[in-house]
């Protein structure tokens, strides 16, 4: 006895320490440390687009947090809310973020004509994040000291409550903590729950598969398992069913609850009343299949009032449980009674957050956070001690499986660990590739500027082909240092507009023939960069030796390879000449061996010099979906 004891005081400390959880995480979103900025005016309007509408649009003044329900109750679909606002306090040198502390169902946000995030799907399966924080990291540049405009798009199908609280601007480092306890509590926590729930539901239903006379154990099995199954609706961000579908199972498992447990706990402690499980039962079947018939228009009343009948169901329940505590002495009913009656409290206070009646909200404990969550498997873990302590033989499975849910809590823990070293590692790299861009902006800018100048002054052709290749050296690397890989057809593109450039300076004819079709196929920076430096070379030993009035240029897929053809009519590779020797070809033959390619050189059928690339297709990588 002094054993459960223990342990019950433990199960109700750990539920204590997710409710404060709760309550301190909704204090924490009330402070703003310093440099923050949370934005309590903006315009709403409702648009179907995915665009912010226009200034013309008719956007009504609303003051956050908005409640769909109070202010909108005939909207639903996507509207968009406008905010304008300065930052004067901004440091360049930060990083920024942008805090969703609670919408519904899904968000994404502009600042300044920039897509700075989005929660995910705005079609069906839309995401869902009613109860998941969002955090947007700001891109460098976009946040202004004066003359910000953000645009939120919010979307709230029919059957789901629309509503945004206040946006908050601060650095990263201020709002990564309090996402991170906003996502601990709310997601993390109640996964762990649930996987503690589904384990109580086990056992319940293993007891009663073994004494199926029973029946108590096998519905408090069944209720645990809806429960789990209604959990999801706190963390999950795709829903299994459509959204209106997942919405009616989610208000309908409410009442499935609720008489499953009552069902069961009162047999558990020998209340027996036949008219009023009937009552239960027919609660349990006529709630969804209302919800199912009755209009969209107004299933959100329909799910007020079932809420509202099961807490009477339920009070009626309390006061049975209280005669056969205090009347018949009976332990085990005098525990589910404080424990059922806790757990109807949290119900109300989440009732009152559902239907957010004026003049009661502002005595809620918490504004923002729904409390029943962290009271439910109080009464599992309460109700399973009590079926266990009549079957001292499992007591060692529930304390494996107590070992087990630790455990998964620790590597919860090391997981939201991992996350944010990565997040740290990813912050890293973007603030090295920001600063290699401004290296080659500057080498554009100012090397480039001079190998111009020299294109223009240059005395004679040789000096001002070298200047003018030199130049376009620069631009690949400026061009090509951004991206991780580039079509290749777009290469071919732009390797086809200089090869036609330079030759039309020097009166050459250019005949460009590109059989590729594979728009699939992308080339890497350092692919791009030598497959261009052979094609400039080719041209250029063309200009410089070749003495020709054309040049064919042809690209033909094979089976395994692509074969690059660079033909034209002059005079030739003569007799003479070394082959390991001028005119580039040493160079040309080194830049294809990088790409896996071989080089052929012949004569042309049209009299000049015939150059054969052959590159392997294994070589060019096909993107990422």
């Amino acid at each position: 006895m002094a054993r459960f004891r223990t342990i019950l005081a433990s199960m109700l400390a750990t539920c204590l320490l997710g409710m404060l959880l709760a309550m301190t995480a909704c204090r924490a979103d009330t402070k703003l440390e310093a440099n923050g900025l949370r934005i309590m005016q903006a315009e709403f309007v409702q648009s179907a687009g995915n665009r912010a509408p226009e200034a013309s649009a008719p956007w009504t003044p609303v003051t956050l947090p908005d409640l769909w329900k109070i202010r909108h109750p005939d909207t639903h679909g996507t509207a968009w809310y406008r905010m304008e606002f300065d930052y004067p306090q901004l440091n360049a040198q930060e990083i920024y973020a942008l805090y969703l502390s609670r919408l519904s169902l899904n968000a994404e946000a502009y600042l300044n004509g920039t897509k700075i995030g989005s929660g995910g799907a705005f079609d069906e399966p839309i995401a869902r994040h009613w109860n998941r924080p969002l955090l947007f990291m700001i891109p460098p540049t976009t946040l202004k000291p004066r003359g910000n405009t953000l645009f939120i798009r919010v979307i709230a199908p029919q059957g789901s409550q629309g509503m945004l609280y206040p946006p908050e601007i601060n650095l990263l480092q201020h709002i990564q903590p309090r996402y991170e306890q906003a996502k601990f509590v709310r997601t993390t926590l109640n996964q762990t729950s649930s996987l503690l729930i589904v384990g109580i539901g086990l056992l319940m239903l293993s007891l009663w598969w073994r004494r199926k006379q029973d029946t108590a154990y096998g519905l408090f099995g069944l209720a645990a398992f809806v429960w789990a199954l209604q959990s999801l609706n706190f963390y999950i961000i795709t829903a299994p069913l459509p959204t209106a579908l997942w919405e009616l199972f989610v208000n309908a498992s409410f009442q499935a609850i609720a008489a499953l447990w009552l069902i069961s706990l009162l047999d558990f402690v020998g209340i027996r009343l036949h008219r009023f499980n009937q009552l239960l039962w027919g609660m349990l079947i006529l709630s969804p299949l209302s919800l199912l018939l009755t209009p969209a228009a107004y299933f959100m009343n329909l799910t007020d009032f079932w809420h509202l009948t099961t807490m009477i169901v339920v009070i009626f329940g309390l006061a049975l449980l209280a005669r056969a505590s205090f009347i018949q002495h009976n332990k085990d009913a005098k525990l589910l009674l404080t424990t059922l009656s806790i757990i109807l409290l949290f119900a109300f206070h989440d009732w009152l957050i559902h239907n957010n009646i004026p003049g009661f909200n502002h005595w809620l404990v918490s504004g923002e956070e729904y409390l029943m969550q962290f009271s439910a498997p109080m009464l599992f873990l309460i109700v399973g001690l009590m079926m266990t302590s009549r079957y001292v033989g499992v007591l060692n499975n529930y304390e494996q499986l107590n070992q087990e849910l630790e455990q998964r809590v620790v590597s919860k823990h090391e997981e939201l660990n991992h996350n944010f070293q990565q997040l740290q590692s990813i912050l890293k790299e973007q603030a090295t590739l920001e600063e290699r861009e401004r290296i080659y902006q500057d080498l554009h800018d100012d090397l480039g500027a001079k190998l111009l100048t020299l294109v223009y002054r240059a005395q004679d052709s040789n000096n001002a082909e070298l200047a003018r290749s030199a130049l376009q050296d620069l631009r690949d690397v400026v061009s090509r240092a951004g991206a991780d890989s580039v079509p290749f057809n777009d290469a071919m593109a732009d390797f086809r507009i200089e090869c036609d450039k330079r030759l039309s300076d020097v009166q050459i004819q250019l005949h460009w023939d590109n059989q590729l079709n594979d728009d699939r196929l992308h080339l890497t920076q350092p692919q791009a960069l030598n497959l261009g430096r052979i094609i400039r070379e080719a041209i250029s030993n063309v200009i410089r030796h070749a003495e020709a009035s054309a040049v064919n240029i042809t690209l033909q897929p094979t089976a395994h390879h692509i074969a690059l053809l660079i033909e034209d009519n002059g005079i030739g590779l003569q007799p003479d000449t070394d082959k390991s020797k001028g005119r580039g070809l040493g160079n040309i033959q080194k830049r294809a061996a990088l790409l896996g390619g071989e080089v052929q050189v012949g004569p042309s059928i049209h009299g000049g010099l015939r150059l054969c690339i052959t590159l392997p297709q294994s070589s060019i990588s096909y993107p990422p979906c």
